[in-house]
């Protein structure tokens, strides 16, 4: 439980940094632009536990394991977390491969269409009487009140995954899911792609997310 009588506290929301993995490093505009939270929330993809240490350098963090964590094993599926008074639960936010699949295939073949709201409806019925969700996994920074919950993704700070940096597909199965996984982004909004975290406020009026988004070289911010 986290309270800070009198003011409001300040929560990072992190997600997908896959360190170690597709990244080298965490990229210092993380803990920069994450700088005077009270705590930090990882919603799973580390890619590696190290990455934890880097950013409790800035405020005690609290994570869960994703799909691509391989020595994250003493991580929960899922917790919740109590912070000044509002239950906030956490998760990675895939609900299988088969459900991911379909979801993947279908947004890359037809575009968008509203596979939001039943991932928001699973997700809850997992974590039970929370007033928010925070998640990960599919790398779409998003904020979304449904009834009274609050559904949070911060985005990812590895957005691309496998192909970042303009990396060529992998070779065999793994390349056909990296071209699958390709055409579902490059459907989305171009702002989506890019690396983003968030910050959530609460307090006595509320939770308050606002994404920050690190520009690609060459952009305007």
């Amino acid at each position: 439980m986290i309270t800070r009588s009198g003011r409001t506290v300040r929560v990072g929301l992190v997600a997908d940094t896959h360190v170690g993995e597709f990244l080298d490093e965490l990229p210092d505009w993380v803990p920069h632009v994450l700088e005077g939270c009270d705590l930090i929330l990882h919603a799973g993809d580390l890619s590696h536990a190290w990455v934890l240490d880097r950013l409790a350098l800035v405020a005690p963090v609290k994570a869960v394991r994703g799909d691509h964590d391989v020595d994250c094993g003493h991580l929960p599926e899922a917790l919740v977390v109590s912070v000044a008074g509002w239950r906030i639960g956490l998760v990675h936010g895939g609900l299988g491969r088969p459900w991911d699949t379909r979801t993947v295939v279908r947004q890359a073949a037809l575009g968008a269409y509203d596979w939001h709201a039943r991932l928001h409806r699973r997700l809850h019925r997992r974590l039970g009487a929370v007033d928010a969700v925070v998640y990960g996994h599919w790398h779409i920074p998003l904020a979304e009140r449904v009834g009274g919950t609050l559904f949070v993704s911060p985005g990812a700070v590895c957005p691309w995954g496998s192909l970042e940096g303009g990396r060529p597909p992998r070779p065999g199965a793994a390349g056909v899911a990296d071209v699958v996984v390709r055409r579902f982004r490059e459907r989305l909004d171009p702002e989506a792609m890019e690396p983003t975290v968030a910050i959530m406020e609460v307090g006595s009026s509320g939770l308050r997310p606002r994404h920050l988004r690190m520009r690609p070289p060459g952009g305007d911010g």
